[in-house]
């Protein structure tokens, strides 16, 4: 029968690592860690001697600001929250540290980023990159990929990295899931030889590759080996730009975009549940992508992109939630938004837009109908309030830090 990551938790939970050594899915559990709002409960600096993760869930859902921690925005699952509280009760992951806790977001350098280091308890650290929020400039830094090698959370990322390795000896796993999975590889190719001998693997789930400058590198060839990398069977955002390594597809109950999610990811026991090859979504999908940009260079890539943030930021929204409530308020603010670019950037925006558009009709039906044939569910603030309400009962006897 098949399972996903909590589940995982509920029947492996009780088992120490001296019991059952860390594995695939303990690796994903740990770079979903990164997307929770730890500032304030996790310190900033790298020690050995952090906070146990039993004590930061505790702390975190007694946090006065419990209901903006637990908003994870419109692609991030719900059930993150949920995760926290089953690893503060579990025997296997509550004693595991927590330290170096970081979140930078910065719209002026159209940056995100943020990271966690875990030390699990064997001898070993993970470094968890987190992956793209619910932040419109989160997005454009993702779309920035494209054309800009590094972006700002990538050299971000290789600071933390070193920053890390500096302050906690012992071997040093790094991971992170979409985004994240991209800046754990970056960090991990261009950190310093000594560094990388420690690296024992580098996991990727479901995270966009790069440009081939990077993957054409001695030091990209230098960690290859040690590339893990998890696709959905319906892979889009993994699919983008170039890898060069192996990938393992994994089973998902979702269907097209919403794969992207790890807690819709099928476990048997303490295994994913591999498929053998991409549905025909993935593979016409990424075509259709590839074929586009291979259309456009990093020129008319940056223009569009550009263009396209204008649109998404001319209502002053700061999160894709935001713009979708002011959107569905007032939609002429839309086509308000795209008739106030200049005339030359308009025709970029059609130029690509058709060059797309011809693109998916040589490759794939119509794409409304792949990507978003299921939608995501939604909490509202009174189950959030029940989430707290529901955690505070189950992490008796902690005193917050």
């Amino acid at each position: 029968m098949s399972s996903g990551i909590l589940d995982y938790i509920t029947w492996r939970g009780d088992l120490s690592l001296k019991q059952y050594p860390l594995n695939e899915i303990d690796t994903l559990i740990f770079s979903e860690l990164s997307y929770i709002k730890m500032n304030g409960i996790v310190s900033e600096s790298f020690s050995r001697k952090g906070i146990t993760l039993e004590q930061a869930a505790h702390d975190f859902f007694y946090a006065p600001d419990i209901l903006e921690r637990s908003d994870t925005g419109l692609f991030i699952n719900n059930s993150l929250i949920e995760l926290l509280r089953v690893m503060g009760n579990a025997p296997r992951y509550k004693n595991m540290q927590l330290c170096g806790f970081v979140e930078s977001l910065d719209t002026a350098h159209e940056k995100q980023f943020a990271a966690i280091t875990i030390l699990p308890g064997d001898g070993t650290i993970f470094v968890a990159f987190r992956g793209t929020d619910d932040t419109i400039v989160g997005w454009k830094e993702d779309f920035n990929m494209a054309f800009i090698t590094p972006v700002p959370s990538q050299k971000d990322a290789l600071e933390y990295l070193t920053a890390a390795a500096s302050k906690l000896p012992g071997k040093i796993r790094v991971g992170g899931h979409s985004k994240g999975g991209n800046l754990a590889v970056y960090a991990a190719t261009f950190c310093q030889p000594k560094i990388q001998h420690r690296i024992l693997n580098i996991y990727n789930h479901d995270g966009p590759g790069f440009q081939t400058n990077i993957t054409d590198t001695p030091e990209f060839n230098a960690i290859r080996d040690k590339i893990q990398t998890y696709v959905p069977q319906t892979s889009i955002i993994g699919m983008l730009l170039a890898h060069h390594n192996t990938y393992t597809i994994i089973k998902s109950e979702e269907s097209g975009i919403m794969q992207h999610d790890p807690f819709s990811w099928q476990l048997d026991g303490p295994h994913f549940i591999i498929q053998d090859k991409l549905t025909d979504q993935s593979i016409l999908i990424d075509k259709t992508i590839r074929t586009w940009l291979e259309k456009l260079d990093n020129k008319q890539r940056e223009d569009f992109v550009d263009a396209l943030y204008r649109v998404l930021t001319s209502s002053d929204a700061a999160t894709l939630r935001e713009l979708s409530e002011k959107w569905t308020r007032n939609p002429a603010m839309a086509l308000r938004a795209l008739l106030s670019l200049d005339e030359n950037t308009r025709h970029i925006m059609w130029e690509s837009l058709q060059l797309l558009f011809k693109s998916a009709a040589e490759h794939i039906p119509p794409l409304t109908e792949i990507l978003f044939n299921k939608s995501r569910k939604k909490v509202n603030i009174e189950q959030k309030k029940n989430i707290s309400k529901t955690a505070q009962k189950q992490l008796p006897g902690i005193k917050p830090q």
